[in-house]
């Protein structure tokens, strides 16, 4: 996705959000900040569109003057706007380290399938088997994509070690919509709404269970 071009034909695609803050164009209050250790969800609207919320920053390191100057940003790109040419799209996920020069590696994409080439598929994704989780141990960070809502797509920041029951709980809800598409009855609906609640407080071993249950 650092490519300028995907096709000399077309247009560029949209900048990062790390640029996009940088040049003042998302605010501060556009940005959730999650701490490492923490766990908290957040909805991202598409990068390329206006939004409430637009990146998630997981601070890991300060300078001695007391700025961050080494985090996570999270971001959800779209394949719409400004960013409709682009080869992939999902939760991407960038590692910024701004004790380097720029142009050596300030911003790295930590890629979800660094086999595929020119980041083809460096976007995590719920759908994905391979590219549903990212893990970063020493930072004490889990990041998890989970499902879209009203445009808006999910994300999940965690510890390593609640990753596993979190995305487990986030599958299922992932097969109950799957399972009981809109319009659906009351009774499934209820249940939707009690896991999706039970997940967002971080109760993903409840949330699993309300989701067998409602898939019998």
């Amino acid at each position: 996705m650092s490519h300028h071009f995907i096709e000399k034909t077309k247009p560029p695609q949209g900048v990062s959000s790390f640029t996009k803050i940088r040049l003042g164009w998302i605010s501060p209050a556009q940005v959730c900040l999650v701490k490492p250790g923490s766990t908290q969800c957040a909805f991202l609207s598409p990068l390329s569109k206006k939004g409430e919320t637009l990146a998630v920053k997981i601070p890991l390191k300060r300078r001695w003057s007391g700025d961050w100057n080494h985090y996570y940003l999270v971001e959800n790109r779209q394949l719409i706007g400004y960013d409709r040419l682009l080869p992939d799209s999902g939760i991407l996920v960038l590692k910024v380290n701004l004790d380097v020069m720029e142009g050596s590696g300030t911003v790295k994409v930590m890629d979800a399938d660094p086999d595929s080439p020119s980041f083809s598929h460096a976007t995590f994704r719920l759908d994905r088997n391979n590219r549903n989780v990212f893990i970063d141990e020493k930072s004490n960070v889990a990041i998890i994509p989970l499902w879209s809502d009203r445009g808006n797509q999910g994300v999940l920041i965690t510890t390593p070690e609640k990753s596993s029951d979190a995305l487990e709980a986030a599958l299922m809800i992932q097969k109950l919509f799957k399972r009981f598409p809109e319009p659906r009855g009351k009774a499934k609906g209820e249940s939707i709404q009690e896991c999706v609640a039970s997940f967002k407080r971080s109760e993903f071993k409840a949330c699993t269970e309300i989701a067998r249950q409602a898939l019998k």
